[in-house]
């Protein structure tokens, strides 16, 4: 008969209780899954519209077209990007310098090819008595390339 009298006694959760519970762990649920989702998006389109390529140098030369005349850089320049790349301006020591395609080259790089790019310095741009000069490349969506090319001196 004891059984029985503990069996009527015994109450469960009130159902304002289990309601309230309920919508909390809703409301958890969706809390989780939104940061998942926004982080997820966030990455996404920004991956998207953000690509931006890079570049490397293979190798380089330096020459001048003459005596009195302007000097040349010529820049084997590499896209290691994913996205094709237009070469846009050159700078030698942070001033502005002329750029050009080289011998059967382009000024667009594609994705994994080489182009040869032609920086003309002006007259006396280089100091051929220096150890190095800083050439900086910069392609039309703004991926800047820096090196600092050798000339030879002492």
């Amino acid at each position: 008969m004891r059984t029985s009298s503990l069996k009527r006694n015994r109450k469960g959760v009130s159902p304002i209780i289990a309601t309230l519970l309920l919508i909390v762990i809703a409301v958890a649920a969706a809390v989780v899954t939104y940061a998942f989702v926004s982080g997820f998006i966030g990455k996404t389109t920004s991956s998207a519209t953000g690509t931006s390529g890079s570049m490397s140098m293979d190798s380089y030369a330096v020459g001048s077209a003459g005596a009195g005349t302007n000097n040349i850089v010529t820049m084997y320049m590499r896209n290691t990007g994913s996205t094709t790349l237009t070469i846009a301006s050159a700078y030698v020591n942070g001033v502005a310098a002329t750029v050009a395609a080289g011998t059967g080259g382009s000024l667009t790089i594609t994705p994994g090819t080489v182009e040869p790019i032609v920086v003309t310095v002006p007259n006396a741009g280089l100091d051929f008595s220096a150890t190095s000069e800083t050439v900086q490349v910069v392609a039309s969506g703004g991926t800047p390339f820096s090196a600092s090319i050798v000339l030879g001196g002492s």
